[in-house]
């Protein structure tokens, strides 16, 4: 994944709302991230913190692997 940052419309697209307040709600919800944002109050995020998190909502650890979910 890049480190590019997300443009307006991923943000829109990714969290499904259009206003930055909202956005920013939208990973508080999602996530637990209170997002960092810029001076005009738009949600900072680089496409590789997003694959990151996603990862992590999806048990896959950061070395690409899924833990070992076997209970003993």
């Amino acid at each position: 994944m890049s480190d590019r940052l997300m443009s307006a419309e991923d943000l829109a697209r990714v969290t499904g709302k259009k206003t930055s307040n909202k956005q920013a709600e939208w990973f508080l919800e999602e996530f637990g991230l209170r997002v960092v944002r810029c001076g005009d109050g738009s949600p900072v995020m680089t496409w590789a913190t997003f694959q990151a998190l996603m990862d992590k909502r999806a048990g896959i650890l950061s070395n690409g692997q899924a833990p070992n979910l076997t209970v003993s």
